[in-house]
């Protein structure tokens, strides 16, 4: 009789630790998936201030570079692609149009350059400013997002604890990548 009083105290306290350690795993990925959704939404309204500011960027340079309208229209589908993709949270459309955008950078930088008078102007001189200092926050952005999705992927990922995240129904998070154009290596001359 005290043999069976034991074991179901036993199964009683195996279970109360069990549930104890369901809640709060459950709970623990709730935080998790919280720090996740606000750091895309930090990088979210990151990347709509830049798109906002590229059309008034494009304005301000077609003023001068009438012909070089090739290049404009390049930027203006990369930015309504990337744009769209970030409203659907789709984050390989994204990536890829965030890639083109990078690419087209170097090419308008040279425009920029072929325009002296454009280089002088007060509003262009500030929109640059602006988009430099917006680069480096989606920069800082990408990166806290990337770690902080990276944990909750590994969080998820780990044994016992997948067993709750099966029941909870989370999913892995992409990563934003780093577009290509970023990666190459860059050759200073004097």
């Amino acid at each position: 009789m005290v043999l069976i009083l034991f074991g179901g105290f036993f199964l009683v306290l195996v279970g109360a630790v069990v549930m104890l350690w369901m809640v709060s795993t459950w709970n623990r990925f709730v935080n998790l998936e919280l720090n996740v959704d606000n750091e895309w939404a930090r990088f979210e309204s990151d990347v709509k201030l830049k798109y906002d500011m590229l059309p008034d960027l494009h304005e301000t340079v077609k003023g001068y570079a009438k012909h070089e309208k090739d290049i404009f229209d390049q930027l203006s589908i990369a930015r309504q692609g990337a744009s769209g993709a970030l409203l659907a949270k789709d984050l390989e459309k994204f990536n890829r149009f965030e890639g083109q955008l990078a690419r087209l950078t170097p090419q308008f930088s040279a425009i920029t350059e072929n325009y002296p008078n454009l280089k002088a102007d007060a509003l262009f001189i500030d929109f640059t400013q602006r988009l430099v200092t917006l680069e480096e926050r989606l920069a800082y952005s990408r990166e806290n997002y990337n770690a902080t999705a990276t944990i909750f992927n590994k969080s998820i990922s780990m044994l016992p604890d997948t067993i709750v995240a099966s029941i909870k129904g989370v999913r892995m998070r992409e990563l934003i990548d780093v577009p290509d154009f970023y990666h190459q290596d860059y050759v200073v001359k004097f």
